[in-house]
């Protein structure tokens, strides 16, 4: 069991006011049985009056809001303390047929199926995906500015480089190839520094968070904000605006380990 406090923190910036502002935020950590939010607070500027919390289609928690005035910035922060226990997690209901099978950023390639066919396999789903999560891990170099949030699996596995995005997009393609069901996750694991991504796959009714950019399961010091079937099901925020110019964004993010809660 882990005691963690949790900061997330974007700021953008427009060289020009932009007006008509509407956004989708989905920075605010999941309530699950080995999840627990003990406190939270968002923080959003300019400030929004009707603010919206809601859940989506894969079950994300989600902030929505408008800002109808011309502004050249947008903020926000969500801070606070969650406990992380594994012994809690539960058996839950089977997942969405849709995390069996390819989405647009996860189709198979020949170089994808020329990795999938390096990895010895076995019976069990579950040691299947640890295997290809050594490969994956092995395959690939992490190198930022190689890559964007629109590259897919076969792009990233030919060019064997990318970031944590990348990592997981190629997992995700070789377990569904398997038709192991395996989801993208986003949030944060301990460190400072930008959010990251992962997976978890379904096995014998749990979920198990797998991270093939760093070789390791993700358990309790990793905090899920997100998931989906890749990064376009579960950008952390999304929006529209109207207006011109350039716009810069700072990111930055800790989750600390407090204590053993217990």
């Amino acid at each position: 069991m882990k005691r963690l406090a949790f900061l997330f923190e974007t700021k953008n910036k427009y060289s020009y006011p932009v007006t008509e502002h509407d956004f989708l935020l989905r920075c605010v950590p999941q309530e699950r049985p080995h999840q627990h939010i003990v406190d939270m607070e968002l923080d959003v500027n300019p400030l929004v009056t009707g603010g919206n919390f809601g859940i989506d289609s894969f079950g994300n928690r989600t902030y929505t809001g408008r800002l109808p005035r011309a502004h050249t910035f947008f903020s926000y922060c969500v801070r606070g303390t969650a406990v992380r226990d594994e012994s809690m997690r539960k058996v839950c209901n089977d997942p969405l047929p849709i995390y069996s099978y390819a989405s647009n950023l996860t189709r198979p390639s020949e170089s994808l199926r020329r990795l999938f066919d390096s990895v010895l396999h076995t019976d069990n789903d579950l040691e299947q995906a640890q295997r290809f999560r050594v490969a994956v891990n092995q395959y690939m170099t992490y190198k930022a500015g190689v890559t964007n949030v629109r590259t897919t699996a076969a792009e990233a596995a030919l060019r064997r480089m990318g970031v944590c995005q990348d990592f997981t997009h190629v997992f995700l393609a070789l377990c569904r190839m398997r038709r192991i069901p395996a989801r993208y996750v986003s949030g944060l694991p301990v460190g400072e520094g930008a959010s990251h991504a992962w997976a978890e796959v379904w096995y014998q009714g749990r979920w198990y968070g797998i991270d093939a950019t760093r070789n390791c399961p993700a358990g309790e010091t990793y905090l899920v904000f997100c998931v989906g079937r890749d990064f376009s099901d579960c950008p952390i925020e999304q929006g529209v605006f109207w207006g011109y110019g350039m716009q810069s964004q700072e990111v930055y993010t800790k989750l600390e380990e407090i204590s053993d809660a217990g």
